[in-house]
């Protein structure tokens, strides 16, 4: 086996067991068995919101923060390249997050057409309620997968960030970026064009579509920030 093969199967071996026997055989599924259990025993209010997405966004968020720093030095040491490494990251994690949300909104499909078959009026907790007022299985799929892009991409871009710089060159530059904004909108030298995407009209698919391409050019905007880098990350007090 190359090193290529080997770093693949060691990313793939990682993923496979923290999204799909972690998140989703140890939390989403039983959750899932848990309301459809209370939706039906208990008598609930159209108030009430089952929510079994919001521990997938956690783990997505946690494999962009942790899942590089673990994956990382063993890669090199099995002989990797860190590009190869790199692609082999952005493949198996992008993989991973569009399994994940599929059998996440698989899950979803099923307790609100239990729900639906049974007359219970609970809802779902989801990021998709804030632009539609009714289930669409599609719609709140996309939705879910943007969202997943948006904790997995740019989180990676954070620790990226800090790996590379440190921690406290990281906040040194995000408050000077900060206060730059600040001075430049209330200046009004951007203030127009905040002004002009608020009133900018977009559709729920639309937006989510945005946050996600946004997203995953965060994501892969890493690649010439991390194909050079060291296997230990800059120290905290640098």
């Amino acid at each position: 086996m190359n090193a290529r093969s080997a770093v693949f199967r060691l990313i793939y071996e990682d993923v496979s067991w923290y999204f799909a026997k972690l998140m989703l055989l140890f939390i989403t599924v039983p959750l899932t068995i848990v309301w459809i259990i209370v939706g039906l025993v208990f008598d609930l209010d159209r108030q009430t919101l089952a929510a079994i997405s919001g521990p997938a966004y956690f783990f997505f968020a946690g494999f962009g923060l942790f899942g590089f720093k673990s994956l990382f030095p063993i890669s090199i040491g099995m002989g990797s390249t860190r590009e190869q490494f790199l692609k082999a990251y952005y493949g198996v994690g992008i993989g991973g997050v569009i399994f994940s949300v599929l059998c996440l909104n698989i899950c979803q499909y099923a307790l609100v057409t239990i729900y639906q078959r049974n007359s219970v009026e609970v809802g779902i907790l989801h990021a998709a309620r804030l632009f539609l007022e009714e289930y669409h299985f599609f719609a709140y799929l996309w939705i879910d997968l943007m969202v997943g892009m948006a904790c997995f991409g740019l989180s990676f871009f954070g620790y990226a960030t800090v790996y590379r710089l440190g921690f406290m060159r990281s906040v040194i530059m995000f408050m000077i970026v900060t206060v730059t904004g600040i001075f430049l909108y209330y200046g009004g030298a951007i203030s127009a064009l905040f002004d002009w995407m608020s009133n900018f009209k977009m559709s729920a698919m639309a937006f989510a579509s945005c946050v996600g391409a946004v997203s995953l050019a965060a994501l892969f905007a890493t690649y010439p920030m991390l194909r050079h880098a060291p296997l230990h990350p800059m120290p905290r007090k640098r």
